[in-house]
Formats: structure tokens, sequence, C-alpha cells
């Protein structure tokens, strides 16, 4: 599209992509968790945030965009370019300083404060006192920032806005001796008040720049890690009526005799394929190997033949689990009718999950061969077609 525009009494004419409002929508409806509809409008830091605070403040920023994605499309096509640049020439002319925006400021303490929230509960509540003070003010001071050049305002200092986070921080915390679960915005205030103070205009646009792919790539993985470590650090789990801590859970795997296991059998199986092949090696190989109980014995606790159907094998296995089941039992017998009711579930276990693995390792190989015939299939198509190429020049030649 062409778009005109007066600049020094000369026509200005610029070619600019028109974007369309339906498929604004369609961004939003697939990729609106993550800011598609703003990365499609080139609305870059709002995508961002509607990454960083899940879905726009959990769908909240979500209900207002589906409202609002009509004025975001005109003005992304420049539809009132003229009349915006005007007023934002004699706004700044009439104001040196940006007019303090009560909205933003909203905005900037609820995202401020979600971002340090985010920080703060994948940092374990015991020690860890410098990673508090460098972690939680940056937070703040990130999500001020952020609001703040959405809305075409910045700071002439942000090294200052977050020496201001820090010291709110430290004041409140070190030295008043506040816990920390107590004032959720300690940092939030700081990183507000030096940003007022020393607010400017911000450049006008909203890309980010080169690399603007890194960044929602690396908005993502901050994210997931910042989750991943408040359940790490938080989560409990249920053991036999005890709650143990998610992260000693962990732990115990990793050191568990079963992993040691895995990662030898991973570790061959990496040598095979560069060996064998990667089809061969993969039927080789077996994750699901029980040391306790082969395939075989499985097959003789049930009592059934190794080539049963899986319907008549579960069926079995249904009718032994209510004769063994421990609530069948008397008090007397039901310790024995447990050790046997497990050993039959393990068993069942054990023969599914062969089986299920038999199935993969056949469906590979049939998409392999299926593979390797459309291959044969175009050797022989283009050997044809240069055999009537060559004669069809003879003819010509002749």
């Amino acid at each position: 599209a062409v778009v005109s525009t007066q600049s020094t009494g000369e026509e200005c004419v610029e070619n600019k992509k028109q974007y369309s409002l339906c498929k604004a929508y369609f961004w939003f409806i697939f990729t609106g968790f993550v800011g598609g509809h703003h990365m499609y409008l080139g609305q870059d830091y709002q995508a961002v945030m509607t990454i960083t605070t899940v879905a726009g403040l959990y769908g909240l920023g979500l209900i207002v965009d589906f409202f609002s994605l009509p004025s975001y499309v005109d003005n992304a096509n420049g539809k009132h370019a003229d009349y915006q640049r005007e007023l934002r020439e004699l706004t700044r002319k009439h104001f040196p300083k940006p007019r303090v925006n009560l909205v933003m400021l909203g905005l900037q303490l609820i995202v401020a404060a979600k971002f340090r929230l985010l920080v703060h509960l994948a940092i374990p509540l015991e020690g860890y006192t410098l990673l508090r003070i460098a972690a939680l003010p940056l937070a703040t001071t990130a999500g001020v920032l952020l609001v703040g050049r959405i809305y075409g305002v910045r700071t002439s200092s942000p090294l200052l806005t977050l020496l201001s986070s820090v010291l709110s921080y430290t004041l409140l915390h070190l030295v008043l001796g506040v816990p920390n679960n107590v004032v959720p915005v300690d940092s939030t205030s700081g990183a507000l008040l030096a940003f007022t103070l020393l607010r400017r205009y911000g450049n006008e646009g909203q890309r980010i720049g080169r690399a603007r792919k890194r960044v929602f790539v690396g908005c993502v993985v901050a994210v997931v890690l910042l989750q991943g470590g408040y359940y790490y650090n938080n989560a409990t789990v249920t053991i036999e009526g005890m709650q143990v801590p998610l992260r000693d859970v962990v732990v115990e795997f990793f050191d568990s005799p079963a992993w040691v296991d895995t990662k030898l059998k991973l570790a061959q199986f990496y040598d095979e394929v560069w060996e064998i092949g990667f089809i061969p090696a993969l039927s080789r190989l077996n994750l699901f190997a029980d040391e306790a109980m082969s395939e075989e014995v499985a097959y003789e606790l049930l009592g059934v033949p190794a080539n049963i159907t899986s319907t008549a094998l579960k069926k079995r296995f249904r009718k032994l689990s209510l004769e063994y089941h421990p609530d069948k039992h008397p008090p007397e017998t039901r310790e024995a009718a447990n050790a046997k009711f497990m050993e039959l579930k393990t068993a069942y276990d054990v023969i599914m999950k062969m089986r299920s693995y038999r199935t993969k390792i056949e469906s590979v190989k049939v998409l392999k061969e299926m593979s390797d015939r459309l291959n044969r299939f175009e050797e022989r198509y283009k050997k044809k077609k240069e055999g009537q190429e060559g004669s069809a020049g003879e003819k010509t030649e002749l």
C-alpha cells in the first residue's frame, strides 16, 4: 500500500505493510496467550509483557486486547498517523516532561509486583540474601521500565531506578527487619518513585530490533525456569502418607540405581547408533526392562500364554486383582494378599509396557520400509524420465 504524507511542503511516498484485522484475530485466538497478535502487529513490548505475565496477568490483558484489536490494527496501519504526530509535537512543546498517568502507574505497580513475586517464589526462603538483594529489585525495575516503554515513557537513568529499588528493599528488610513475605511492593516502591521523578519522553515505535526473536525466546525460558524453580523449592509429594519436598525426591531419583541403569542404556544406544544404525539400535534398546521381573516370569505369574490377546490379558488381570485385593481378605491374611496383589500388578505393567514398546518399534520399521520404497520409486521414475529425454534428443538430431 502507498501512504502519502506531507513533509517540508513536498509529498513523501513510502511503502508500508498493511495489517489485516482478520489475521490479527486469528493470531489472537491461537497464540494470544504468548502475545502472537502483538508480534504480528509489531507491538513487541506488549508481546513481552503478555509472555512474562502469563497470558497478560492471567488472561486479564487478553480480555482488553480482544476489544482493542481494531484500534491496534488502525495504529499499526498508520490510519491516524498525521493527527498523532501533531498531537505528540504539541504535547512535548507544552509539557517538557510526560504527565503523570495514573493508569500507567497502576499497571507498573501490578506488573512489577508480578515480576517480583515470580522471582521471590523461585528463591528458597532460607539464606540467599545477596541473591535476593540483586534479583528482586532487578525484576521490579524491569517491570516498571517495560510498562513505561509501552506507554512511550522512559527514565533518564535506568541505573538510578535500579539503585532506588535496591535501596528501598534493603532499608525495609535488612534495616527494619520486615519479613520478605509481608510487603510485596518493597522494591517496587523505590523503582516507581525514581521512574516518576526521572521520567522522559520515550522513542517512537514498539519494535525491539534485530534481537526480537532472541528476546521472546529468552522471556519464555526465563518464565519456565522461574516457575520450575518455584515448584522445585516449594512443592511437596505425598509418599506413604508423608509430605516429602519435591527437591528431595528429585535428588533421590538422580541418585537411584534405576537412573544410573537408564543412563548406561542410553549411552550404549548412542554408541550402537553410530555402529549399526538407528533402527537396529532402537530394536535392541529396552528402557522398560525390570531387573526384578522378566517378561517370562510375568506371564507365569498371571498364568497366561505369551500369545494371549491384550483384551484377554486385561480380563485375567482384573479377575486375579479382585481375588487378591486386600479389602476382600480378613486382617490375618490381608498382608499376604496385598503382597500378591502388588506382584500381579507389577507383572501386568511389565507385559503391557513391553507390548507397547514392540508396537512402537514395528511402527518405526513400517515407516522406514515405506520411505525406502518411495525413494526407490523416485529413482526409477527419474531414470525413466532421463531415458525418454535422451531418446527424444537422438530423434531430433536425426
